[in-house]
């Protein structure tokens, strides 16, 4: 389930569900193959110990590397530990926040009822709904979230179904836009990044529309040295 913009003139969200919108890596938890696999079905080779533990139903959700307890998350840091193919030790400082479980065919306030029962080990955690009472208070949550480090809001028709598509019940609230872009090309750097990562050309794509582009700053020197 994917979300669509929040935009102020189109969406009237009291009563609607607010939660914290993560910086992660989003992930499902297929119980019939006991596996966690990407938004794209890849899947993510956590460790035995954090698999035990998840439950025998489906769970969507987000990882997020945390050492320091911040649920905010940082989506660089938490690709460097989860999307290696032999897990280390830093899977101990890594949570699932569970959106919801979309294997249960029943209106969303109603399946996080149902979650709030579940005993859950200590590295899932059920990420907290608050009701929208008016607009005001969803920008002071919003803005206190972002002054923490966080990315932003979601937002959820509490009388909506699981939607396997991006969805108008589910909806964003981000200071910042942002996508996910595919890098096809890595270009050499030159002067002081001579041997390096200069830049990446990146293709993208939203089912309607197709570009092409090149990001050339904005690296880290980690990221110069190892690429994605």
């Amino acid at each position: 389930m994917l979300a669509s913009k929040y935009e102020p003139r189109k969406h009237t969200i009291i009563g609607w569900y607010m939660s914290h919108k993560i910086d992660g890596i989003r992930a499902y938890w297929d119980y019939n193959t006991r596996k966690l696999l990407t938004r794209n079905g890849k899947e993510i080779f956590a460790p035995d110990w954090f698999l035990d533990g998840m439950p025998d139903f489906d769970l969507d959700g987000e990882l997020v590397f945390a050492p320091d307890g911040n649920e905010c998350g940082t989506f660089q840091k938490t690709c460097s530990v989860v999307k290696r193919h032999v897990p280390d030790d830093r899977w101990k400082n890594v949570k699932l926040f569970v959106f919801e479980s979309p294997s249960w065919n029943f209106t969303f306030n109603a399946i996080y009822d149902s979650l709030k029962t579940q005993l859950f080990t200590k590295h899932i955690e059920l990420l907290k709904q608050v009701e929208c009472l008016s607009v005001s208070q969803m920008q002071d949550m919003h803005n206190t979230y972002v002054a923490r480090g966080g990315e932003g809001l979601m937002l959820r028709d509490p009388e909506s179904y699981y939607e396997s598509k991006r969805s108008k019940k589910l909806l964003k609230v981000k200071i910042w836009d942002d996508a996910e872009a595919k890098v096809i090309e890595h270009h050499p750097g030159v002067g002081k990044h001579e041997g390096r990562l200069g830049g990446c050309i990146c293709t993208w794509h939203d089912g309607r529309n197709e570009r092409t582009f090149h990001v050339g700053v904005g690296w880290t020197d980690e990221e110069r040295d190892n690429p994605p």
